[in-house]
């Protein structure tokens, strides 16, 4: 799986990372994964085990020097990444926001990336 591959993929850099929202109670860095959307592509006996895969990865932090540090190593990590499970990983977009929906504010860096995997 995907997601599981991600996870392993980027443990070192983030280690307090989460599907779809953070506990209560986390630590920041803290970084967030959602699975956008999947389109599977065919192959030559049919529908194949590999897709494209568009993921959003959001890195908050409370200072917005470290989030953006943080999103810049996501990057160069993901982008150099093919073996048997992802073949290629394009960076797509990126926005910052402050997010003040939470007691502490925290800078929020949106990334969206797009992967050909295993699905």
């Amino acid at each position: 799986m995907l997601e599981t591959a991600l996870v392993t993929r980027l443990a070192d850099l983030a280690p307090n990372m989460y599907p779809g929202r953070a506990p209560t109670n986390y630590d920041t860095p803290v970084v967030i994964y959602n699975r956008l959307s999947t389109q599977m592509e065919d192959d030559l006996d049919g529908v194949g085990d590999m897709g494209w895969v568009v993921m959003q990865i959001d890195v908050y932090e409370p200072s917005y020097l470290a989030a953006k540090e943080l999103a810049q190593d996501i990057r160069d990590h993901l982008s150099i990444w093919d073996d048997e499970q992802v073949h290629s990983v394009a960076f797509v977009n990126e926005t910052d926001i402050i997010d003040e929906t939470t007691e502490a504010t925290l800078y929020r860096v949106m990334m969206t990336f797009l992967f050909f995997a295993a699905i």
